[in-house]
């Protein structure tokens, strides 16, 4: 099979090509078995293991689903039992901390393994009759027969944008995060609307400022459990500040190369847009 470059090497399918080798990816009660020497210094692969290195895991293998194909091989999550947790020369560690250093590809794989896992355990029962689901041979749906219902992963779309003014942007702090660490505003979409409506609506009510001009930026997969994040830039129209005093404990206007101490890294799509900004309005401004 040859696989899209657009695709950055990753083809999403859960037919198994039968390569000789094959990735894979170990989970453990939805956290990340890596090599030891990954979770130190970062380097390699991340969470993808040759199978070349999993003999030791196979022991403790409880499930195992296709993920597709990457770079040419067949890719798999393998659910483990907990005491593969003490498997000499591999480390448990939680996706957050994945994502503060892992590349897209290796993210979105974690990503991809995390979610359909997490799917097939919420999902293990038609939610019309009541009976068990089965899997699909052909694609990555849980069966009803009974019903002639197919279940596929749900994605539940968020938006994420950073507002700016000229030379400032608008960041924000969450009420349960640390003093000093500030964000773009997020939100998740309601039924009906669409993604610019959320922006509106959300930005509306975090802060009370009014925005227009809205440009999408990109998207990333946020496995929490199973989102998808779209990221904007967009004009302020108002640029007085009025926090819910609920969700946003504090938020406020900062020029583009006077950032708070703690902001978002450019792994994730807040540091991503927030890096697109400076980067922008340093030729404009600097």
């Amino acid at each position: 099979m040859i696989i899209p470059p657009s695709l950055n090497g990753f083809y999403a399918s859960p037919v198994a090509i039968n390569t000789d080798k094959k990735w894979i990816i170990a989970v453990i009660a939805g956290e990340l078995l890596v090599p030891a020497a990954v979770a130190v210094t970062g380097s390699g692969f991340g969470p993808v293991i040759d199978s070349d290195e999993t003999d030791l895991l196979k022991f403790f293998c409880e499930r195992r689903i296709t993920l597709g194909q990457w770079h040419g091989r067949d890719c798999e999550v393998w659910e483990l039992l907990p005491e593969a947790a003490s498997t000499e020369g591999f480390k448990l560690i939680e996706l957050r901390t994945l994502l503060m250093s892992a590349g897209d590809e290796e993210f979105s794989l974690a990503c991809r393994a995390v979610q359909l896992l997490d799917w097939q355990d919420k999902h293990r029962f038609c939610g019309s009759c009541g009976e068990p689901n089965g899997a699909s041979d052909s694609e990555h749906a849980l069966q009803c027969t009974p019903c002639n219902i197919n279940n596929y992963p749900r994605i539940s779309p968020c938006v994420i944008v950073l507002v700016t003014k000229g030379d400032h942007c608008l960041l924000a702090r969450n009420a349960a995060w640390p003093p000093n660490r500030y964000s773009s505003l997020a939100g998740f979409l309601e039924a009906g609307e669409s993604a610019e409506q959320a922006l509106h609506r959300e930005v509306f009510e975090e802060v009370g400022i009014e925005i227009t001009n809205l440009r999408y930026f990109g998207s990333q997969s946020w496995p929490y459990p199973g989102q998808l994040m779209l990221g904007f830039i967009a004009d302020a129209v108002t640029d007085d500040i009025k926090i819910d005093g609920v969700e946003i404990a504090e938020a406020d206007w900062f020029r583009y190369d006077q950032m708070p101490g703690i902001i978002a890294p450019p792994t994730i799509m807040s540091g991503r847009l927030l890096q697109q900004y400076i980067d922008d309005a340093t030729l404009t401004y600097g």
